[in-house]
């Protein structure tokens, strides 16, 4: 049985990825190799990986942070059709 992935592209380039590309130990983020990884980790991985982690790695702090993005914007055009 095989998990849905949410992230399909790169952390670092946005290329497609297959289920088997390497990650981030500790959030799971994931990216197309590891020079791609490297050199996401020098641009600032470094300092979100914890909180990434702590969110229930990357595919479900990222599923949540789209959900509140969308909340947001539901919220707003709601207001907006008030009379």
């Amino acid at each position: 049985n095989q998990t849905k992935m949410i992230l399909t592209t790169c952390a670092a380039c946005a290329a497609p990825l297959a289920h088997n590309t390497p990650r981030c130990v500790r959030c799971h983020t994931r990216y197309c190799g590891a020079t791609c990884q490297h050199d996401h980790w020098r641009r600032g991985h470094k300092q979100m990986c914890k909180k990434i982690h702590r969110g229930g790695n990357a595919e479900q702090y990222n599923a949540d942070k789209k959900h509140k993005e969308a909340v947001a914007v539901a919220v707003e055009v709601c207001a907006d059709d008030r009379p």
